[in-house]
């Protein structure tokens, strides 16, 4: 019956509702500054939340009732670790994933998991994770995942997982959870000149805007970080007689001198499903790589995409002499979604 009651209360809460409550309690525990504006929703949720029992969620969580092992995680680490079921092996969306082998010294893990396609070829030597990875532990720990192998007989990928304590003590606790959401594969890289685009007569941009959504920038010699989401640095606006596309999911879009320096832009489709990214930078007559002076990058109407602005202070038209244009681009055709989890003892 707790079961019942505790899956049924669950289940008329919205998931996001849920994942916020759990992040309000880890923060009160955190912190000794509880000051939260919570909507009527959010409070709501915490209220039925405080009516479940320490026994109801644990019989829950024992039952499989995922949510209600989340919370009881949140609010008690060591009962739940406890009651996790070791479970080195899971199979979802025709991929299996498997724990091949773990090495536990002092404050750190290393963990070795394989992810295996079973049914199709979505498994490959690009295959990343994503950031879509959760590590559970009972301490607070930092950790990184990184692929390691790629068998192509077996179409297994294999990834290494590091876990670090971060007050420096040995790892404590009998079991660790790591979950994954989705990956990506069939990653394509491309580096090459971009001949598209003469460095030979480029004038003063076409058109510029001021008013961005930002999503970050990087170097530049700006003293005042805040001044680049500012309306006060002009952008270059897409323009349609200088756009071309040097390969799938990456398009350069616009190009020319603002204030005195040369601005590049290019456009990465899709970004939150597909991580499209890349790198515009300057080559002299040497062969030497000369990187912008800043970028800037920010969101495009529909919110998927981004643009990024790269900017070189080399002075003016007459100075590019020499110089030729080169981009390093990195896109993704394949993006699979699913539900892996395994949990297993750290001794």
């Amino acid at each position: 019956m707790k079961t019942e009651r505790t899956q049924q209360i669950l289940s008329n809460i919205e998931d996001k509702y849920i994942r916020e409550s759990i992040d309000y309690v880890k923060h009160s525990q955190k912190s000794s500054v509880r000051f939260f504006k919570r909507t009527g929703t959010l409070a709501a949720s915490l209220a039925l939340i405080a009516a479940l029992s320490l026994s109801s969620l644990s019989i829950a969580t024992a039952a499989g009732v995922m949510p209600a092992y989340d919370l009881l995680y949140s609010l008690y680490p060591e009962i739940a670790e406890k009651l996790t079921p070791v479970n080195e092996d899971c199979e979802d969306n025709g991929i299996r994933m498997s724990v091949e082998a773990i090495y536990v010294h002092e404050d750190s893990a290393d963990i070795y998991i394989s992810m295996q396609d079973l049914t199709g070829d979505r498994i490959d030597e690009t295959t990343d994770l994503f950031d879509s990875y959760d590590i559970q532990t009972t301490c607070d720990q930092i950790g990184g995942c990184s692929l390691v192998d790629f068998d192509k007989e077996s179409k297994k990928a294999t990834f290494l997982i590091s876990v670090q304590q971060m007050d420096g003590k040995r790892i404590k606790g009998r079991k660790m959870t790591f979950r994954v959401a989705e990956f990506l594969s069939g990653k394509e890289t491309l580096e090459r000149e971009l001949t598209e685009l003469s460095l030979d007569n480029i004038a003063s941009a076409q058109e510029v805007q001021t008013n961005v959504n930002i999503r970050g920038y990087a170097g530049g010699d700006i003293e005042d970080a805040q001044q680049w989401e500012k309306d006060t640095i002009a952008y270059l606006s897409a323009q349609e007689d200088q756009t071309f596309s040097p390969i799938d999911g990456v398009t350069v879009t616009a190009w020319g001198f603002v204030d005195g320096k040369l601005h590049v832009q290019a456009h990465y489709e899709d970004i939150l499903d597909y991580d499209n990214h890349g790198y515009i930078y300057l080559m002299d007559s040497d062969g030497a790589e000369i990187s912008c002076s800043a970028s800037v990058s920010f969101w495009d109407e529909a919110g998927t995409g981004s643009y990024e602005e790269y900017i070189f202070d080399l002075g003016s038209e007459e100075d590019l002499n020499g110089y030729a244009l080169w981009g390093d681009f990195v896109t993704c055709r394949t993006r699979t979604e699913g539900n892996w989890e395994v949990t297993f003892p750290i001794k």
